[in-house]
């Protein structure tokens, strides 16, 4: 039963000590990003919704899917990730996101 005190007042007074831990500012530069996303109903929705955490070249690359899962994915970002989207550009989002797979948005991919 002493053993565990000592073991126990060691491992307190540990807990007294400031942390050695050196915080820095750094800067990153990411890639420009080759493409761009084409004109087209619902781009500036896109844009200013999605593109903070999302490349254009990750959005034109992601699987055909359905209006509904474009909803549903856009929904999960909010809720799951926290992500700052308005609820009401999903419907636009999701538009955009599915004419775009269609090849209906424009042709002015870079």
């Amino acid at each position: 039963m002493r053993a565990a005190a000592v073991i126990l007042a060691v491992m307190l007074a540990g807990c007294e000590s400031q942390p050695q831990v050196t915080f820095t500012d750094v800067s990153v530069t990411l890639p420009e990003d080759p493409l761009d996303l084409p004109e087209g109903p619902g781009r500036d929705a896109v844009v200013e919704n999605c593109t903070a955490c999302h490349s254009p070249s990750t959005m034109l690359q992601q699987p055909r899917v359905s209006r509904e899962k474009w909803e549903s994915i856009a929904k999960k970002m909010i809720e799951v990730y926290k992500a700052p989207v308005d609820e009401a550009a999903i419907p636009a989002i999701a538009g955009y996101m599915v004419a775009v797979q269609e090849g209906d948005a424009g042709t002015d991919r870079q």
